[in-house]
C-alpha cells in the first residue's frame, strides 16, 4: 500500500515508487513539448534551451532548441554545455553524503572539526554549526549574505576570504529557527569536502559522482580544452537590447563559487543525474554511489518553507520544505522534488516526481525564469490528472502583473525619505572623496571625476562606475557594466564637524530585483599613512 505524503514526511522514509496506483495521465508527446518550448522561447526572449525527460530509467525526450549564441548560427543540441547555477547544490550535498557514509563526516557534527578557522558572529553557533546547517539554509544568516564576494565575477575574493568574512555577519534570526537561502555556506561545505577527501571539490564530484554515471559532458572541476566546444553563451537585456553577458561565459577552470552554483552540464548528462537520484543512489550498472538512507536524508525536510495563496490555488500545495540541495512540496497530491538555478544569463530547473520515477530538466541561456518554469510546468502537468493549462500564457500574465506592481512601487524606501533632488550636493564634492573600508568587503575609493564622483571597489572591480547625485548626501552608483543590473544608493554620513564618518549602501530596485546585496556594508574612512 502506498504511503501517504504525511506519513512519508514524518518517517523521513524513502519515497515509494508506485506508479501503478497513481491516477492515469496523458504525458505530452514530442511534438507538444516542441511547441511549448518554441512558445516559451519566443514569449520570453530566450535564444536557446535544452529539455529532457527521464521516466523509469528511460529517456523519453531530449532535445535542443534555438541557438547557442546570438549572432551565430550554431544550434543547441543535447550535448551543448550550459551553466546550471544552483542546481549544483544537490551535487555538493551528495558529495557530503558519500563522506558521511564513509564515516569521515557526521551530518550533525561540528564543521569546525574539519575547518577550525571557521567563525560565525555567535560563538555558540560557531561551535555547533553542522553540515546539515550549511546545506539546509538554516544558519540564521540573512538571505544571500556575502554574495557580493561571489558575484559579479570576476573578482579578487578567495575561499579563505569567504570563510573569514562569516564572523562579521550578524544572524538575522535564531540559529536553526528558519530558512534563509545562502550561497557562501555551500562554499564552506565545498572546502570541508576538500579538507576531508584531499581532493578539490570539483575533482571529488567529477570522480565520485559523474565518472561512474558516464557523465562525459558535465563538469564540476576543470573542463579539458578538447571539451570546451559546443558551449551555450549567457544572454541578458541592457537598455532593451539583447546581449551576451561576457563575464558569465562558461569558464574552463572552476570558480570559487562552484560548490554553490558552478557546474556546467549538458541536458543528456543531467538526465543521468536525475536517474541516479530517482534510483536512490544506484547507477544503472548496479553500483551504489550513496545509499538509500543518505538519499532519504537529502530529500527529507530540514527547513520548512511557507506556502503562498497562489501555490495553494494553482498547485493545490499544502507544504513546502528544503532538504539538502533539494526543495520539496506536494503538487496535486503528489510529492515533487526540485531545484532552480539562476546566474546572470543562465536559468535552469530540475523536477522529480519520485512516485512516478519521473525527472525533467530544462536548461536555458536566457535571463528569464518564466521560460524554464513554463516548460517544466507543462511537462509535469502532462503526467498529472488535473491542473494543466496554457503555462506560457499563465507565466506571461504573471510577469506582466509583477511588472505593473514594480512600476507602481517606490524604488527604495531610503530614496523616498530623502529630500527632493537639488541642483548641487549638500557638501563640496571633494568632501566625499577618499578611501573607505568595510571589514569583509575591503576598500572602496570615491574620487572626483569632473563635475561628478566615481565609485570603485578594490576587491570587486565590476562594481565600479559614476555616481549620480540624488539629494543632500545621497548618490546613486551606476556600474559601468550595465549587465550587472543592481545599481546602488550610496549615502554619506557626516560627523558634526562635516567630515565623512561612514558610507552606507542599499540596492536601487528601479531595474528590478528583490534582494539588497549591499545592506551588510558599513564603510568607514581609511586613515592615510
Amino acid at each position: 500500500m502506498k504511503k501517504t505524503l504525511l506519513s512519508t514526511l514524518l518517517a523521513f522514509a524513502p519515497f515509494a515508487a508506485c506508479a501503478d496506483s497513481l491516477p492515469p495521465a496523458g504525458p505530452l508527446d514530442r511534438a507538444a513539448i516542441d511547441r511549448v518550448v518554441a512558445d516559451a522561447m519566443a514569449s520570453f526572449g530566450v535564444p536557446g534551451m535544452a529539455v529532457g525527460v527521464i521516466e523509469a530509467g528511460e529517456i523519453r525526450y531530449a532535445a535542443g532548441h534555438g541557438i547557442r549564441e546570438l549572432g551565430r548560427p550554431e544550434a543547441v543540441d543535447t550535448d551543448t554545455l550550459f551553466r546550471i547555477a544552483s542546481v549544483t547544490k544537490a551535487f555538493t550535498a551528495a558529495a557530503t553524503a558519500i563522506l558521511v557514509e564513509e564515516g569521515r563526516v557526521s551530518w550533525n557534527g561540528p564543521v569546525t572539526e574539519h575547518l577550525p578557522e571557521l567563525r560565525m558572529s555567535d560563538p555558540w553557533v560557531t561551535a555547533h554549526i553542522s553540515p546539515v546547517d550549511l546545506l539546509a539554509h538554516r544558519s540564521g544568516l540573512a538571505p544571500f549574505t556575502g554574495d557580493l564576494m561571489l558575484w559579479p565575477a570576476p573578482n579578487l575574493f578567495t575561499e579563505e576570504d569567504l570563510i573569514h568574512a562569516l564572523r562579521y555577519f550578524p544572524l538575522e534570526r535564531g540559529f536553526r529557527a528558519g530558512y534563509t537561502y545562502d550561497n557562501v555556506l555551500y562554499i564552506v561545505a565545498g572546502e570541508m569536502i576538500e579538507r576531508v577527501s584531499g581532493l578539490a571539490w570539483g575533482e571529488f564530484v567529477d570522480q565520485r559522482l559523474m565518472a561512474p554515471l558516464g557523465m562525459e559532458r558535465c563538469f564540476a572541476g576543470p573542463i579539458p580544452e578538447a571539451q570546451m566546444t559546443n558551449l551555450a553563451a549567457p544572454h541578458g537585456v541592457v537598455d532593451g537590447t539583447p546581449i551576451v553577458i561576457e563575464r558569465n561565459r562558461i569558464p574552463s577552470q572552476p570558480d570559487k563559487f562552484s560548490p554553490a552554483g558552478g557546474i556546467a552540464c549538458s541536458v543528456t548528462d543531467l538526465l543521468k543525474w536525475l536517474g541516479l537520484q530517482l534510483a536512490r543512489g544506484t547507477t544503472p550498472d548496479g553500483v551504489t554511489l550513496f545509499s538509500e538512507a543518505q538519499s532519504s536524508m537529502m530529500w527529507a525536510p530540514h527547513s520548512w518553507l511557507g506556502v503562498s495563496e497562489a501555490e495553494k490555488a494553482v498547485h493545490n500545495t499544502l507544504f513546502r520544505a528544503y532538504g539538502l540541495g533539494w526543495r520539496s512540496r506536494d503538487i496535486q497530491g503528489e510529492m515533487e522534488l526540485s531545484h532552480t538555478g539562476a546566474l546572470d544569463g543562465w536559468h535552469a530547473k530540475v523536477v522529480m516526481l519520485p512516485e512516478r520515477q519521473l525527472g525533467i530538466a530544462v536548461l536555458s541561456n536566457g535571463n528569464n525564469s518564466s521560460a524554464r518554469n513554463a516548460v517544466i510546468s507543462a511537462i509535469t502537468y502532462g503526467y498529472l490528472s488535473s491542473g494543466q493549462r496554457d503555462w506560457v500564457a499563465w507565466y506571461r500574465d504573471a510577469d506582466a502583473e509583477a511588472a505593473a506592481r514594480n512600476a507602481a512601487r517606490s524604488p527604495d524606501q531610503e530614496a523616498d525619505d530623502a529630500p527632493e533632488a537639488v541642483i548641487i550636493p549638500a557638501q563640496p564634492l571633494e568632501r566625499y572623496t577618499g578611501r573607505y573600508a568595510d571589514p569583509w568587503f575591503g576598500e572602496i575609493t570615491v574620487t572626483r571625476d569632473g563635475d561628478s564622483l566615481y565609485f570603485a571597489s578594490a576587491m570587486a572591480p565590476k562594481l565600479s562606475g559614476p555616481m549620480d547625485h540624488h539629494s543632500g548626501d545621497l548618490f546613486v552608483a551606476r556600474w559601468e557594466d550595465r549587465s550587472i543590473g543592481m545599481d546602488a544608493w550610496v549615502r554619506f554620513e557626516l560627523s558634526p564637524g562635516g567630515e565623512v564618518a561612514a558610507v552606507r549602501m542599499n540596492r536601487n530596485f528601479e531595474a528590478g530585483g528583490t534582494v539588497d546585496y549591499f545592506k551588510e556594508l558599513h564603510f568607514t574612512p581609511v586613515s592615510e599613512p
